[in-house]
């Protein structure tokens, strides 16, 4: 079957509160790039409306409000939510490849004809409307390397990460890892194997335990699938090196994804200020006990990934 041409398309991936929300909505604004709004969450079917997405090319819009935090209470900041922008829209990707895209590791797991149809004149109508050469987008959770490589051959994946430790602690906290069971079951589906779920009952089924496990099998299971791409098409990055220096891993990242330089981006950078390492957080929320378990389940794989435990 002949599908419609859509050049290595963008995925950032990574274990929820490691810091791709700050990261994605500063690569967003490459002036080459397409982008899945916060609208679709309420009009997944209508991926025509991205024509809104051209509102970020006001001058006004440049100037005053990109940088600008949603979550602070002031006028600059309301706009800012009420503006499309770059979201994680599991609702877009349900609308083309159903809930198990949401739901589900996706592990040794390939698109349908119909999926893969459905999914790439989704991205082709995005990027029309839009009027951008080449797809980005964000979500959390599972990497689904092969699944999306199955829809999107050439598809470049940047995988965020960051310590154990601190994204444990943070979704512990979380109000939606809270809400909707994040401390009682597993989040995602068809992952954890049989040796797993045994470590956790031996932790006695400990909130904090679990959600380290899903952290080391998430990781894991993208150190496995990455290998089935060639290896220009993947790139890992650390939330504590970003913070550290945030303009010298934009260029890194951009330089590896073939993007020309954009000032956009590193204005955004600028206007957001100094970034703050939050990791310091997981030591006054989490026991002293607590932070040795997450230390010893995701220590075989935090530790090669540049975590000094």
């Amino acid at each position: 079957m002949k599908y419609r041409v859509i050049d290595s398309p963008i995925f950032m991936i990574g274990m929820p509160r490691s810091g791709t929300s700050i990261l994605s909505e500063a690569i967003s604004l490459h002036s080459d790039l397409g982008w899945l709004s916060n609208y679709l969450k309420w009009f997944p079917p209508y991926p025509k409306i991205s024509v809104l997405n051209r509102i970020y090319s006001i001058g006004f819009i440049n100037i005053y409000l990109r940088g600008k935090k949603k979550q602070d209470n002031n006028i600059l900041s309301f706009i800012r939510r009420i503006l499309p922008y770059s979201a994680e829209m599991f609702a877009s990707w349900e609308y083309c490849c159903g809930e198990k895209f949401s739901m589900e590791y996706l592990i040794k797991c390939k698109a349908t004809e119909g999926e893969i149809k459905r999914a790439r004149k989704y991205v082709t109508t995005v990027l029309k409307y839009h009027r951008k050469t080449r797809f980005f987008t964000k979500f959390t959770g599972p990497s689904r390397i092969e699944y999306l490589c199955s829809i999107f051959p050439d598809a470049f994946f940047i995988h965020i990460l960051r310590d154990p430790r601190a994204v444990v602690s943070s979704l512990l906290k979380a109000p939606f890892w809270c809400e909707r069971g994040g401390l009682v079951r597993p989040w995602w589906k068809g992952g954890l194997t049989e040796e797993y779920l045994e470590m956790w009952e031996e932790y006695e089924k400990s909130p904090v335990v679990l959600a380290a496990i899903q952290w080391r099998r998430i990781v894991e299971i993208a150190e496995t699938e990455k290998n089935l791409i060639p290896g220009k098409q993947y790139m890992e990055i650390r939330y504590e090196d970003f913070i550290n220096d945030p303009h010298k891993i934009v260029n890194i990242l951009m330089k590896k994804c073939d993007l020309h330089m954009c000032r956009d981006i590193h204005r955004y950078l600028d206007t957001v200020g100094k970034l703050k390492n939050m990791n310091y957080k997981y030591k006054k929320n989490l026991s002293h006990r607590e932070i040795k378990n997450v230390e010893a389940i995701t220590g075989p794989i935090a530790i090669k990934k540049g975590y000094d435990f």
